[in-house]
């Protein structure tokens, strides 16, 4: 079995009187795709931002390559531990360039992290890997149509080089033709022994793509899969199994 990158354990989660996570825990392991799948309110979202450091957990423990992360988190601290999301949301400063949203965070106030022709390297090359669009690097981010501009803010995660790789819905709007490119991509950043964990409601892209799947109902892990048990017939009754003993 390979390293676990990234888990948490008995993670629980409330927003007033709605308990969003229940107690869950979840390893994500080197060279892997793990999804993350649950109707509409099952928490999935919410465990997605928390492994990325967006919001905190109520109770539980985050680890990074096995060592807990103390104290309170968020993005740019678990960035720095190389965790990084891409969120459901299209989050993008529009009057910026195409080439200043992917690269946006990685220069310092008084220091930058690469010179001007190595950000124009790295984000064509990112590019390529995602799109056979012609995506001019000056245009204003904010002109773009809006399935361009996810393209874009999966550049910007993946411009981070993360050891992890989180996908909250980041296939919405995109289509077949672009998130083929992009699962490719996804399976050769695992090829290279990192890891991705894709949050999803899409069956058919879960099936084609998951190594393993947990899936959650009511804020907790209701079921754990992996190979031949990750087909459309035994995730659906997962699904609707725990929602009828509900």
């Amino acid at each position: 079995m390979s390293k676990v990158q990234l888990s948490c354990e008995s993670v629980s989660k409330r927003f007033g009187e709605t308990q969003a996570l229940r107690s869950v825990s979840v390893d994500v392991h080197a060279g892997q795709i793990h999804t993350i799948l649950g109707e509409n309110g099952s928490g999935k979202s919410t465990l997605a931002k928390v492994l990325a450091g967006v919001i905190p957990a109520d109770e539980g423990e985050i680890r990074v390559g096995g060592q807990a992360v103390r104290g309170s988190t968020n993005p740019c601290r678990m960035l720095e531990r190389g965790v990084a999301i891409v969120l459901q949301e299209v989050l993008v400063v529009p009057n910026r360039s195409v080439l200043d949203n992917i690269v946006l965070g990685q220069d310092g106030i008084f220091r930058r992290s690469m010179a001007e022709t190595e950000k124009i390297d790295l984000a064509l090359q990112i590019l390529s890997t995602l799109t056979d669009r012609e995506i001019a690097l000056h245009r204003p981010v904010g002109e773009l149509p809006l399935h361009e501009q996810q393209i874009v803010v999966i550049a910007r995660g993946l411009a981070r080089r993360p050891d992890v790789l989180i996908l909250d819905e980041a296939t919405a709007s995109l289509d077949l033709t672009d998130r083929q490119k992009l699962f490719a991509t996804l399976r050769a950043i695992c090829d290279a022994g990192k890891s991705v964990v894709f949050v999803s409601h899409r069956m058919p892209e879960i099936v084609e793509l998951s190594d393993k799947v947990h899936v959650l109902q009511n804020g907790a892990v209701v079921a754990e899969l992996q190979g031949d048990d990750i087909n459309p017939a035994t995730l659906l009754a997962k699904l609707t199994q725990e929602a009828v003993n509900a």
